[in-house]
């Protein structure tokens, strides 16, 4: 998180012993004759950040350049050298941190090391790295790999890339990148720059970034390559290839030989035709297995890449769970939830009880229907709030007059619901003294539209002062396809809280043996699931994991009781797998989906 708990006057003494320490002026680069006479030593020239100090502020051969001279953004709760000067890139290493960084968001792209840009105090950046001369060949290329550490704080970074055919010095470069910024994705993706038009010529090659009041610009193993042979060879890959309907799939090219166009078919998909790069959001609406095809092009070469059934569509899910850990802290979008304020308005701010201040975060006082809420990352933490469980929960706050009441949503995703169907969640109210928050448990069996949905009641529910645990019966949706939501509908009260829901149903499952029945949700899941036996308490069970070669992953035997069993799979790769429990006499066979 941003490091905003420092006083503004503080930020400014540092901007200005910053410059002193480690500002950039043009006459300290490198000598240029030691830049030229590494860039004459290969046809390719690569900085993967692997050999730079870590957190030194110049990535030698390569040049820094801080054009805006001013402090930095450091991280909250953790330090590291030059953390809050005036810098432009500096090479970073999260394992290197006080405290070390295990967040996966901040991991570089291979190593461990990567060049970072910290958002400028005031914004916005203007921060360069500056690549040696290079002589360019027939067909040169340049490609970086870059990233934004994360998308709250104003959206993506924003960057340029630039080439200058006379020197170093920021002013001479024009951009390849095109008239408006780029923007770094919130994943790891590969930026290629086609360098044809500068064949014979001496260049420097820049990335500059530009953003505005963002957090962490991240580059990584970046290329100049002199001269390729021009030839394509297709190729791409997905970050899901085992989807449920409606889910989303996105695609990234792996094509080598630096192609310039693309065109995807993807059979059964939607859409089913797409010329970008890397396509996102790619949805499959009906069961079975479907085709993608990559066909690309340059100047010299053709070349396509089909992989047969590639994307594996099934059912809808049979249960779904929400604990809000793994989301973004204050991130407004819970996919593959949804969220929807149907009225809009401004929401109540927070303010520290005893000293008064404002408890910052993002969109605090802003329209929104429910937020991640993490209280210790609030500025400063907020110190009464607590989660059911872990470290992240759902907030809906009040909309103030004269939008009031409240008409905001949380919606599951479409579920195939089996039998024994019913919702479990945990819920508060943050401050009773502004009256007990509202709300409703509403099932739609056609879409997830407000005005589909019916609620399970006439009047609607109120939130406890204390984390309640509400159970819902759902058996008159069982073997339906459904969705269900939490309509919260306080009026001018103050944060409704939700935590840890979990919609559960038994489907899937072999119980004519003795009547035994299982439950195994999330499914498809990621990380854990959980096993639910409905068998007397004290019943002894065995528990199976197995692939599709019938090699047992997990073998449990434990009693049977109220909780259930928890598995842990983050060690597994994505498939289906079975799930198998016994108990004396009787068995029960679950498929599951791992992702």
């Amino acid at each position: 998180m941003k490091n905003i708990s420092s006083a503004i006057i503080i930020a400014f003494i540092l901007m200005f012993s910053a410059q002193a320490m480690a500002g950039r002026n043009i006459s300290e680069f490198i000598d240029a004759s030691e830049s030229e006479r590494f860039c004459m030593l290969a046809d390719t020239i690569k900085m993967d950040f692997e050999s730079v100090p870590d957190f030194s502020l110049t990535q030698p051969p390569w040049q820094d350049a801080d054009l805006d001279h001013h402090s930095t953004y450091g991280i909250n709760d953790h330090s590291f050298p030059n953390d809050t000067v005036s810098k432009a890139f500096i090479c970073f290493n999260p394992a290197s941190v006080t405290p070390p960084m295990a967040d996966s968001a901040i991991k570089p792209h291979s190593g461990a090391k990567f060049a970072a840009c910290f958002s400028a105090i005031p914004s916005p950046n203007n921060d360069w790295l500056i690549s040696p001369k290079v002589h360019l060949d027939s067909n040169g290329i340049f490609s970086l790999w870059v990233k934004s550490y994360t998308d709250i704080y104003n959206g993506l970074e924003e960057y340029n890339v630039l080439i200058s055919l006379t020197d170093s010095v920021p002013s001479s470069f024009t951009s390849i990148s095109g008239s408006q910024p780029l923007r770094a994705p919130l994943a790891w993706t590969l930026e290629t720059f086609d360098l044809k038009a500068y064949k014979n010529k001496d260049v420097y090659l820049a990335v500059q970034c530009v953003s505005n009041d963002h957090f962490i610009f991240m580059v990584d193993d970046i290329e100049v390559i002199t001269s390729t042979s021009g030839e394509v060879k297709a190729g791409f890959t997905s970050d899901k290839t085992q989807i449920n309907i409606g889910e989303k799939v996105n695609f990234q090219d792996l094509s080598t030989g630096f192609p310039t166009s693309w065109q995807w078919t993807f059979t059964g998909g939607n859409p089913t035709n797409s010329t970008a790069r890397n396509p996102q959001g790619i949805t499959y609406n009906n069961p079975g297995n479907y085709d993608v095809t990559l066909l690309v092009k340059n100047a010299s070469s053709t070349d396509s890449h089909t992989l047969a059934g590639y994307v594996r569509v099934g059912g809808y899910p049979s249960s779904a769970s929400l604990d809000f850990e793994n989301l973004a802290d204050f991130t407004l979008d819970f996919a593959p939830w949804t969220t929807l304020d149907t009225k809009g308005g401004d929401t109540y701010t927070m303010v520290d009880n005893i000293t008064g201040q404002p408890i910052v975060f993002p969109h605090s006082g802003l329209p929104m229907a429910y937020i991640c809420f993490n209280p210790a990352s609030t500025t400063p933490a907020e110190r009464y709030m607590k989660p059911h469980s872990g470290r992240r929960l759902g907030c809906c706050f009040s909309t103030m007059p004269p939008l009031d009441p409240n008409d905001k949503w949380l919606i599951s995703p479409r579920l195939s619901l089996g039998i024994n169907s019913q919702l479990s969640m945990w819920v508060m109210s943050y401050n009773i003294s502004y009256g007990l928050e509202r709300y409703n448990v509403a099932v739609s069996t056609t879409d997830n539209n407000p005005l589909s949905f019916v609620p399970l009641a006439q009047n609607y529910e109120t939130a406890p002062g204390a984390w309640t645990q509400r159970i819902y019966d759902l058996k008159d949706y069982n073997n339906r396809t459904v969705y269900v939501a939490i309509q919260c509908v306080s009026d001018t009260a103050f944060i409704f809280m939700i935590d840890d829901i979990s919609i559960t149903s038994l489907a899937g499952i072999d119980d004519k043996r003795d009547g035994i029945r299982v439950s195994v949700y999330p499914n498809p899941a990621h990380e854990k699931f959980n096993i639910l036996c409905d068998l007397p308490a004290g019943t002894k069970i065995n528990a199976r994991l197995v692939d599709i070669l019938g090699n047992i992953l997990r073998s449990v035997q434990y009693d049977n009781g109220k909780e259930p069993l928890k598995v842990d799979i983050q060690d597994l790769s994505p498939g289906i797998y079975s799930v198998i429990i016994q108990s004396p006499g009787a068995q029960a066979v679950q498929k599951i989906i791992i992702q």
